[in-house]
């Protein structure tokens, strides 16, 4: 069986409007990364399959049981409004730590997390842009 199938198949353990929303760029990385480790032998690139099957197992219950404890819906913090300060080294600092949380977020398959905060870096970098008058 194909390896891309059988990640596609993984992906229907994840909760359907969770993979109606990101479904189909969890695949397209998940095709661009097996290609590039596939060309770094058998070995390594079987040690890439089983993490990254092992992350998909993984991040489907945690998004199953986020769904049992009542998290917000898919979307929802992105729909609250960020209070951006007027100091300019306070913002630089939401730009950073905005930046490492998505980071985390997108690492640990955490992708309405990761778009938020790609949404707070955005409006940060454009209120830098105010401050400092561009």
């Amino acid at each position: 069986m194909k390896l891309t199938r059988i990640y596609r198949l993984l992906l229907r353990l994840y909760p359907k409007d969770h993979r109606e929303q990101f479904g189909a760029e969890m695949e397209s990385v998940f095709e661009e990364a097996a290609e590039e480790w596939r060309g770094r032998g058998p070995t390594i690139h079987a040690a890439f399959r089983i993490r990254e099957f092992a992350g998909l197992l993984a991040g489907a219950a945690a998004a199953r049981l986020g769904k049992l404890v009542r998290r917000p819906p898919a979307g929802h913090a992105i729909m609250e409004p960020v209070v951006l300060p007027d100091d300019v080294r306070e913002v630089e600092r939401i730009v950073r730590v905005s930046i490492d949380r998505m980071v985390y977020a997108i690492a640990h398959q955490q992708f309405v997390e990761a778009r938020f905060y790609s949404l707070v870096e955005r409006r940060a970098r454009a209120r830098l842009d105010e401050l400092r008058g561009r």
